[in-house]
């Protein structure tokens, strides 16, 4: 069939099944084998990767009659490719939208997949893929090379404490979501019966850095700045320079950013938050506490807020009623809390956090590291550990005591309470510790 195929078996003697091995290759050849099945155009050609013929026979008749089957079931001996299955599971698989937006959904599971599979393999046969490609492939997509590329194109969304190519690196939390939707991708393979092995591929070891939080003394300059930066645009109003839309962009910004940082809520459940979502848990001494019903990535659970938080909310009630002009008794309550005009749902406040951030110079912690909407979670967690038992506060949040403790306990150290403890006993020390 080929000038390449020399030493050619007939393993049926009907021509479906044939062993030959490479001419070109003259060092303990292994055996190769094409196979063809009724019903089914061209042939199929792999490495039995044996230098053994009865053990290549036995491969290849194992391998045709798998063939013959698939054929029989309508299907073709050809598999498809890596590209091909991806474009059919971005139409087929199911998206649970819940109160998150499709384009969101898509960027945390199509896309990981598109620039790290198929980029890699897409012209590959899918059956042929082996766990070496898939080690080859994540290699290859969290190189310094493609992290440069990454920097290149997208100015956001990677840690650029590192200032040499050499030290360039991606975060382990976003190299574990590549593979938690590159393992949705095989698994969609699997019950297609694309391929029928499990594969398995290392990831750097170590811990997720958690988004940086605001310290307490960057929290009160950023809620300091806040104050004046609504002022000044509610000022706007006594002259005709006022800008109703940018006065009311600022204002929902500002009350999300106190909510979300005294909730502790992930940016997808406050999204999805709406006014019936709102009730009170009274207190044994008679106070009252906002507790809010969410719905996010741990699914449904109910939030306490910390006190005075029911102020933010309620200048939000009192704002939309006003541009509403109804009565609170015909307000609709089943509508978005952070909402546009119109009352669909914000999809993100991500650009105006960032333009906040730049304006008031808090975009980077004291490590280079920027800010994300996220930090407002980790704040709300360093300040409240000291506070309220880990148990407790891992429940609030949504998340487990390992988490908490894992990713938050340095707050504790600087808390002076945990310093007295830790210090009890006869030690003495000066008033002063520091040299300056």
């Amino acid at each position: 069939m080929s000038k390449f195929e020399t030493n050619k078996v007939d393993v049926r003697g009907d021509g479906k099944v044939i062993l030959y091995q490479r001419a070109d290759v003259t060092s303990s050849p292994k055996w190769n084998c094409r196979i063809s099945v009724t019903g089914s155009t061209g042939y199929k050609r792999f490495s039995t990767k044996t230098s053994d013929q009865k053990n290549a026979e036995r491969i290849a008749l194992d391998k045709y009659f798998e063939l013959r089957q698939k054929v029989e079931s309508g299907g073709s001996i050809h598999s498809p490719t890596v590209k091909q299955v991806f474009e059919e599971w971005k139409q087929h698989s199911p998206i649970k939208l819940g109160n998150r937006k499709k384009e969101n959904i898509e960027s945390n599971t199509f896309t990981p997949v598109e620039s790290s599979v198929v980029a890699y393999l897409g012209k590959k046969r899918i059956d042929d893929i082996t766990n070496a490609d898939i080690q080859d492939m994540m290699t290859w997509r969290f190189s310094s090379e493609q992290y440069e590329k990454q920097l290149h194109n997208k100015e956001q969304g990677y840690s650029r404490k590192s200032k040499t190519k050499k030290e360039m690196k991606y975060s382990v939390s976003t190299i574990r979501s590549y593979r938690g939707a590159i393992n949705g991708f095989l698994k969609y393979c699997r019950n297609r019966g694309y391929i029928t092995k499990e594969f398995s591929f290392e990831i750097p070891k170590g811990k997720s850095d958690p988004r940086p939080e605001f310290s307490l003394k960057d929290w009160k300059k950023l809620t300091a700045f806040m104050r004046k930066w609504i002022k000044e645009d509610s000022e706007f109003g006594k002259t005709k320079y006022f800008n109703p839309k940018k006065y009311r962009e600022r204002f929902y910004l500002q009350n999300y950013i106190l909510i979300l940082a005294n909730t502790g809520l992930r940016v997808g459940e406050a999204r999805g938050l709406r006014w019936i979502d709102l009730d009170n848990v009274i207190l044994p001494d008679g106070e009252e506490r906002l507790l809010l019903s969410v719905d996010g990535k741990t699914g449904k659970r109910q939030v306490i807020a910390n006190s005075g938080t029911e102020n933010y909310f309620k200048r939000l009630s009192e704002f939309r009623l006003e541009e509403l002009n109804v009565s609170s008794d015909k307000f609709n309550k089943k509508e978005f809390i952070f909402c546009h005009p119109d009352g669909s749902s914000v999809g993100s406040y991500k650009k105006g956090f960032q333009k906040l951030l730049d304006e008031c110079d808090l975009r980077l912690d004291n490590d280079g590291n920027y800010r994300t909407l996220y930090s407002l979670r980790h704040t709300y967690a360093t300040m409240r550990i000291n506070e309220v038992p880990i148990y407790q506060l891992a429940v609030n949040m949504g998340t487990s005591v390992k988490m908490i403790e894992e990713y938050y306990s340095h707050a504790q150290t600087k808390d002076p309470k945990f310093a007295e403890s830790m210090t009890k006993g006869n030690q003495k020390g000066n008033s002063k510790v520091l040299p300056f």
